[in-house]
């Protein structure tokens, strides 16, 4: 048996398993997520103009909304940058092991995944710099901790 591409078999299979991994652990917290800013909005019903609940509500909202930022609008970017490099690396070990075999179909499916290597690549290249660009350039929920004014 051939040890090296034993390991890269196992590499291959266990970089998919973290891949779906990551993906299915983010789109759970982007769920619960939500769960918890409407969890937010039933509190501050229930606060009911109580100053210390709706202190301990903002803070809690203060908190969920900032997750929440990330979740929606860097964290998809970031699960298709986890796909795209996954099917990059596929179609790549595709390639290379077909790269020492002879015959026109293995010529042709060869330049395939070549070909498809470097679209999900790029892709991946594309979804990072489109991730940079949201998390530098997105406004973040801020806070201004201020102290209410003292009634004479």
């Amino acid at each position: 048996m051939n040890s090296w591409a034993f390991s890269a078999g196992i590499g291959l299979f266990a970089m998919t398993v973290a891949t779906i991994a990551f993906v299915a652990y983010r789109q759970r917290e982007s769920a619960s997520l939500l769960r918890d800013a409407e969890l937010a909005r039933s509190l501050r019903e229930l606060a009911d103009g109580d100053a210390v609940r709706l202190a301990a509500v903002d803070e809690f909202e203060t908190v969920v909304y900032r997750r929440l930022f990330y979740s929606s609008v860097i964290g998809p970017r970031l699960r298709s940058v986890a796909w795209a490099l996954l099917g990059a690396v596929l179609a790549g070990a595709g390639a290379l092991a077909l790269d020492n075999l002879d015959g026109i179909v293995a010529m042709v499916l060869w330049g395939v995944l070549l070909a498809v290597t470097v679209v999900f690549a790029l892709a991946a290249l594309g979804f990072a710099g489109a991730a940079a660009f949201q998390a530098a350039t997105t406004p973040r929920v801020t806070v201004a901790y201020s102290e209410p004014a003292e009634v004479q």
